[in-house]
């Protein structure tokens, strides 16, 4: 099947791009986080357990801009499939303490594996030098977004 010309009106839209690109990856990564038993939530909360654990319940939460009460439902997820634990904090009993467990460790690097064999085919048509600009400005702009800066703007 030959895939009919995009747009260019569209291609045009740095935005509408950006938004399509986004779409198709995070497809694609769906697929590969549910082979593993995985959505892109568990991940992220791994991810931040990984690098800030133990960490506050809330604190992670607030990492990842959900609401607490959803991240209560991601700590209970990972918790029931062994790959978080979760205690109350000795220095303020009202609060819990996550830790990601050894088996949440080994589930997250194959997580992160599956993101490589899909960043790997994004970037294919990229050398070496394009790949560093767009990883560096892909943070800049999350550096942005996250400041409130696009909000600020708008």
């Amino acid at each position: 099947m030959t895939v009919p010309p995009f747009s260019q009106s569209l291609l045009e839209q740095d935005v509408f791009v950006l938004s399509n690109l986004a779409l198709a990856v995070r497809r694609r990564l769906t697929e590969r986080f549910a082979e593993l038993g995985l959505n892109r939530w568990d991940v992220a909360v791994l991810a931040v357990l990984t690098d800030h654990g133990p960490i506050v319940q809330r604190a992670a939460g607030a990492l990842l801009g959900v609401d607490p009460s959803d991240m209560v439902d991601m700590a209970e997820r990972l918790v029931a499939a062994g790959w978080a634990g979760r205690e109350r904090d000795p220095s303020d009993r009202r609060r819990y303490l996550l830790t990601v467990t050894p088996e949440g460790r080994e589930v997250f690097e194959r997580a992160r594996r599956e993101e490589l064999r899909v960043r790997e085919a994004l970037l294919a048509p990229l050398g070496e030098e394009d790949r560093e600009r767009w990883a560096s400005l892909l943070r800049l702009l999350h550096g942005h977004v996250r400041s409130g800066s696009l909000d600020a703007l708008l």
